[in-house]
């Protein structure tokens, strides 16, 4: 990384420490800001190569808004690609909000590729109806 301590600014396009096969996928800053004492992003990720039996194509290629934390995505950017990036998280960042002042949510706190890792084993086990990760008991 040309620059050891990255400014982060939404609609800026970072390349970052991908799993293999996934060399071409980017993440976008969609906003920052500070939440319980910590310095978040909110970031979308394209050019994944999820596998999915979800989709149409079988594979998940973006995952629309992740809360990590800001050292975790400084840790794992490698450059700075492009500024002025408009991107859309779906309505993503209001509901993880909303959720996150219910004590519904929280935000990541791994390395972005680990964080990719995850969200395929969720995948994987919620197309296998074992709920996986975002499971949610009441008990």
């Amino acid at each position: 990384m040309t620059d050891p301590a990255p400014t982060f600014a939404p609609g800026q396009r970072w390349a970052y420490r991908t799993r293999p096969g996934e060399e071409g996928s980017t993440l976008i800053v969609l906003r920052r800001e500070a939440v319980d004492g910590e310095a978040l992003l909110h970031v979308q990720l394209q050019g994944l190569r999820i596998p999915s039996p979800l989709t149409e194509s079988g594979l998940t290629t973006s995952i629309g808004h992740l809360p990590i934390r800001e050292a975790e995505v400084r840790q794992s950017v490698t450059k700075l690609l492009e500024e002025g990036v408009a991107a859309d998280d779906g309505g993503g960042y209001d509901t993880w909000r909303a959720a996150h002042a219910r004590g519904e949510a929280g935000f990541f706190t791994l390395p972005v590729s680990q964080i990719v890792t995850l969200m395929e084993e969720a995948v994987r086990d919620a197309a296998a109806g074992q709920g996986g990760l975002f499971r949610k008991s009441n008990r």
